[in-house]
């Protein structure tokens, strides 16, 4: 399976792979464990979650959920709740550009990944239909469909065109990475087994 593998492959080993792009800055794992899935793309106003909770109503299985949020930190945009109803719609994972609440609650699945928490609630209004289009998620273009992988090391976020080949290309540093861990292991320094100059 192709999360699956995403996850394995670690953040760190796909963003050389896709030339050191595509990370997404400022938010981190703080709930939860590594996941990877396609992208449903979200823009909220500061203060504003309405638009994640029509975005979990259209969401699959197996989906990641990217909120790009005018809030940047401030505002705990998601909770106990909203987590829950994730949950039960088999959400991987949420990558969110803005703070999360209820701390001593939040343990996943599914995990998140959040600029940090805050207390600071919000409200519900509807602006324009805000599910689906593309969105800047810390630095980095995220549209609907995007393969997005998350772990401890970060967020990258790989085309959904790309993807295949980003695989392949990180499956080929992991063969090589394995070969030079086995002349460390023999002694040999890291300048030769690396070819340094």
């Amino acid at each position: 399976m192709r999360a699956a593998r995403l996850v394995e492959l670690g953040v760190a080993t796909l963003h050389e792979a896709a030339g050191r792009r595509h990370l997404v800055r400022d938010v981190r794992l703080l709930v939860g464990e590594p996941f990877a899935g396609p992208a449903v793309t979200v823009g909220i106003p500061a203060g504003d979650n309405l638009g994640i909770h029509l975005a979990l109503e259209r969401a699959e299985p197996g989906a990641v959920l990217c909120v790009a949020s005018a809030g940047r930190g401030v505002y705990g945009v998601v909770g106990e709740l909203l987590l829950e109803a994730a949950r039960v719609r088999g959400i991987a994972g949420l990558v969110i550009e803005d703070g999360i609440r209820d701390g001593h609650e939040l343990i996943g699945p599914p995990a998140v990944a959040a600029c940090g928490w805050s207390p600071l609630g919000t409200v519900k209004r509807r602006v324009r239909d805000p599910v689906g289009g593309d969105v800047a998620l810390g630095g980095t273009l995220v549209r609907s469909g995007d393969w997005v992988t998350c772990d401890r090391d970060g967020i990258v976020v790989l085309g959904a065109e790309a993807v295949d080949a980003v695989i392949r290309a990180a499956e080929a540093r992991v063969s090589k990475e394995t070969e030079v861990r086995q002349q460390l292991s023999a002694g040999i320094s890291t300048h030769e087994a690396l070819g340094l100059p």
